[in-house]
């Protein structure tokens, strides 16, 4: 029989673990003005280095949230898509660049987005159902389309 690991955060459970088997749920998301990541840079080519000490702003999401990297081949040029969705009871301001962190539950940590153009691209959905019971979270969706691998954070 094959061990189960079932963590709590919050009210959500989710699994984190089965045997060895990376579930790779998003499990935190923290944001940061893209201004502030000038000292961010490449260790390689899916690994970025960011300065110690930013302040990260957590966003409060409902777990788990979804992060998909898509790469594709578009007129020669290789091109490589993240699309981070979740769900949160916050109003993100929009007045910024955000870049985003998403830490899955292996400790994992992906950037969607850096100081430099592209930028993220951020849509929020809000919600105001006809019936209480349904969902009146807001939906986010951010995109990062740039011409290199989706990078993890090197810790």
């Amino acid at each position: 029989m094959k061990n189960i690991v079932c963590v709590q955060m919050g009210s959500e459970p989710f699994l984190s673990v089965y045997k060895g088997i990376n579930m790779n749920v998003v499990i935190a998301i923290d944001r940061i003005p893209c201004s502030e990541l000038s000292g961010l840079y490449w260790t390689g080519n899916n690994k970025v280095k960011v300065m110690e000490g930013l302040s990260w702003e957590p966003v409060n999401i409902k777990i788990p949230a979804s992060l998909s990297i898509t790469d594709k081949d578009d007129d020669k040029n290789q091109l490589y898509t993240a699309t981070l969705k979740f769900k949160t009871c916050e109003k993100l301001s929009r007045m910024a660049r955000y870049a985003y962190r998403a830490t899955l539950t292996d400790g994992t940590k992906k950037i969607i987005g850096t100081d430099q153009r592209p930028f993220p691209v951020v849509t929020i959905t809000q919600n105001m159902p006809e019936n209480v019971t349904d969902n009146q979270l807001d939906e986010v969706t951010v995109t990062w389309t740039v011409n290199r691998q989706i990078p993890d954070i090197d810790s």
